[in-house]
């Protein structure tokens, strides 16, 4: 149960990040987020060994990938000649962050082995969650597709 706790949390710092547009804390909920599935799965490692690893590569991905950023894209000045570049990389990695949570719904949704503290009834709150942070980088798109300053 304090796991979901602390998942929650979590997860609010990457909310408050995207509806904030702040890069900082929409990356760090992420990235906090996969340090807490890698910490969750190590312990079961030992009982199905291809499941876990899976999911220790899923979200060793993840938190490469969020590794937390200061400054926003818009506080860069661009010349014309970048933008397409940025616009690529931010595409790929917001791509990325909703295929990798919503991947980890179904890894919830089947995985035998839940960290300890989550019963199977309370199955539904990880896939929530997940389904939250798959969802949060799309909403994030559209909002920076949106930006002046990309365009």
């Amino acid at each position: 149960m304090e796991i979901l706790i602390v998942a929650i949390v979590i997860s609010a710092i990457s909310i408050y990040g995207a509806v904030m547009l702040k890069r900082l804390y929409f990356l760090l909920g992420y990235f906090l987020f996969s340090l807490l599935a890698l910490t969750s799965l190590i312990p079961t490692y030992n009982d199905d060994k291809m499941l876990a690893l899976t999911s220790i590569a899923l979200f060793l991905v993840m938190g490469i990938i969020s590794f937390p950023a200061k400054k926003n894209i818009s506080d860069y000045e661009m010349n014309e000649e970048v933008k397409p570049l940025v616009k690529s990389f931010m595409l790929k990695t917001l791509l990325s962050l909703s295929a990798v949570n919503l991947i980890a719904i179904l890894l919830v949704k089947y995985d035998p082995n839940m960290p300890e503290g989550i019963t199977e009834s309370m199955r539904i709150y990880p896939m929530i969650m997940h389904g939250v942070l798959g969802v949060l980088p799309l909403y994030v798109l559209v909002r920076m597709s949106q930006s002046s300053k990309l365009k």
